[in-house]
């Protein structure tokens, strides 16, 4: 464990009460960090299932609680009306207040924000102290105005993808060009190699076409476009069978479009819930489909390569920029339920494409996907700013 009287660099993570892609990834980096410089303390607004894990890691946590309106889970503070905005405003200026307060007593050499919400909260109070603020941008979703103030707001962005650089505006990439550096995410391929796959325990015959997806049940992974169509590809292909892993958010939002997804009860489609075999899973699947309407980089489909699976991607944020079209996969047009048929019963007839495909895209993720080599990209640029 690190010293916590030595100089320090904070890793800033907003919702520790959940371990998904987001979380992972903040694990990945700490893992890599291994600066002289300062020591890494992973700064979070309370307690949860990741602050756990990062203890029984033996890093340094820095538990600093938010006001009950600037801490509710997910975007649901981005979408108040005026009133809700004006007292999000109040709050805001006093936490910012005891939050430099807080960083003036620590020896702070860097800020590392692992998501918009901390920019705005330990990015804003680090940078009106002088303390230089970084964020890894993987959201290619217009925000509007806070969009407009991240570059000027940081000293440091890498984003994830092509994809996230477009929702800023040329002028503003030409202008803050120094300060940006494109670093996607990568899969550990030690998490998912010699791990065998288990047909079984998902209940998938040697006869079937097992179609996976893994993501948060919600509409911006659009498990739907999916389900929309399976009439159709089971007409086709009635041996396919469609797995769903990922569970959905408290979000009254989430809950309704779970509910609402169509041919949810039927036999062939099994959602499985969060689970904690994912490279199992991976491993045991034919076709994974990533059918996002917004994504940064889609690093589950780094994670699907890695596992020699042909990937049939939409065409959104920078899922093209990882699935070679033709080659690692198919991508199809989102709102496009033809053409996503097309592509599922394409590979779904083709035994020999879907090794192909898997084998080449196995080949990319390690070549520029490999997620060791690419946190290594990250803490270069972090341990910079701390010089």
């Amino acid at each position: 464990m690190n010293s916590p009287n030595h100089a320090q660099v904070l890793f800033v993570e907003s919702y520790p009460q959940v371990i998904a892609g987001q979380q992972r990834t903040l694990l990945s980096l700490l893992s890599q960090w291994d600066s002289k410089l300062a020591d890494a303390v992973v700064m979070t607004p309370g307690g949860g299932v990741y602050v756990d894990k990062l203890r029984s890691l033996e890093h340094l946590v820095w538990e600093f609680p938010q006001p009950a309106r600037l801490g509710r889970y997910g975007g649901a503070i981005y979408d108040d009306g005026l009133v809700g905005k004006l007292r999000n405003g109040t709050q805001g200026v006093a936490y910012l207040r005891q939050l430099r307060k807080a960083l003036q007593d620590k020896d702070v050499r860097a800020v590392f924000c692992n998501d918009m919400r901390g920019l705005l909260t330990v990015g804003v109070a680090a940078r009106s102290l002088g303390i230089p603020v970084m964020i890894w941008d993987k959201l290619d979703k217009p925000h509007g105005w806070l969009d407009r103030i991240e570059l000027p707001l940081v000293n440091r962005v890498a984003i994830i993808s092509e994809a996230v650089l477009s929702k800023f505006s040329s002028r503003q990439c030409q202008r803050y060009r120094d300060k940006i550096s494109l670093v996607p995410n990568g899969a550990d391929l030690t998490r998912f190699d010699g791990v065998p796959a288990d047909r079984a325990r998902f209940e998938i015959s040697s006869d079937q076409i097992a179609i996976g997806l893994v993501g948060t049940v919600c509409h911006r992974k659009a498990q739907d476009r999916v389900l929309k169509i399976l009439p159709q590809l089971l007409q086709t292909l009635p041996n396919a069978v469609v797995l769903i892993a990922g569970s959905w958010t408290d979000s009254e939002e989430d809950r309704q479009y779970f509910e609402g997804l169509p041919f949810r009860d039927h036999p062939q489609v099994r959602f499985l819930g969060q689970r904690s075999d994912i490279p199992t899973l991976m491993q045991s699947l034919d076709i994974f489909v990533l059918a996002s309407r917004y994504e940064g980089m889609g690093q589950v489909t780094a994670e699907a390569m890695a596992c020699w699976l042909p990937v049939v991607g939409a065409r959104a944020g920078g899922i093209p920029e990882v699935v070679v079209d033709g080659e690692t996969g198919l991508i199809f047009d989102g709102d496009s339920p033809d053409h996503l048929l097309e592509c599922l019963v394409r590979l779904g007839s083709a035994a020999d494409l879907r090794k192909q495909m898997g084998n080449k895209g196995r080949l990319r993720v390690e070549r520029e996907y490999n997620r060791p080599v690419q946190m290594q990209k990250i803490c270069k640029l972090l341990e910079d700013l701390v010089h």
